[in-house]
C-alpha cells in the first residue's frame, strides 16, 4: 500500500506544480473541485496522508481514513484559500504603475534631498506597496511624513509632502 501512496503523492506533487505553474489560473466555471488543480491536490493529501498513517504503523482502514481527510482538507485549503489569493493577484498584476499617480502614502525610510528613501501606500486594489521614492522638495521627509504621489518613472515614485492640517 505504501507504493500506491507515494505514487499519489508524485503524481498530485507534479500535477499541482504543473497547474499552478503552467496552467492558467482561471475562475473558471463549474465545480472548483473538479478542477486539475483540486484533483492535484487531493491526490497529493491523499498521498501525504497515506504515507505519514502507513509510517505510523495503523491499520489498512485508519490509514485509509487519514488519506482521504487528508485529501478534502488540503483540496479545500488550496481551492478556498490559496486559489482565490492567486487570482487576486493574478488581476492585479495587470494594473499598470502609473494607477499609483494621485495615492497618498508614507514615508518609511526618509527622502532626503537630492536621493531617494522609501514610501509604503495602498493601491487601488487594496494591497500595502513599498517603492522606492524621490523628492524635490528643498528639505529631505522624514519617516511619518504623509506623502502625495505625483510621478512615477521605472525605478521611483516621485513624491510631494502633504501639508498637515
Amino acid at each position: 500500500m505504501t507504493a500506491v501512496y507515494l505514487a499519489a503523492f508524485i503524481v498530485g506533487g507534479v500535477s499541482v506544480l504543473t497547474a499552478l505553474l503552467l496552467a492558467d489560473v482561471g475562475h473558471g466555471d463549474g465545480m472548483p473541485f473538479l478542477s486539475l488543480t483540486g484533483i492535484s491536490a487531493a491526490l497529493v493529501g491523499a498521498g501525504t496522508g497515506g504515507l505519514i498513517g502507513t509510517w505510523a504503523g495503523f491499520g489498512t482502514l485508519p490509514t485509509a481514513v487519514l488519506a482521504g481527510a487528508s485529501a478534502v482538507v488540503l483540496a479545500f485549503v488550496l481551492n478556498g484559500v490559496l486559489l482565490p489569493y492567486l487570482r487576486r493577484q493574478q488581476s492585479n498584476s495587470h494594473r499598470g504603475r502609473s494607477s499609483y499617480i494621485g495615492l497618498l502614502g508614507t514615508v518609511t525610510l526618509e527622502v532626503p534631498a537630492g536621493g531617494w528613501g522609501e514610501v509604503s501606500f495602498v493601491d487601488a486594489d487594496g494591497n500595502r506597496v513599498f517603492s522606492r521614492a524621490k523628492s524635490d522638495e528643498p528639505a529631505s521627509l522624514p519617516k511619518s511624513t504623509r506623502v502625495y504621489i505625483a510621478d512615477i518613472d521605472s525605478d521611483f515614485v516621485h513624491v510631494v509632502a502633504v501639508p498637515e492640517t
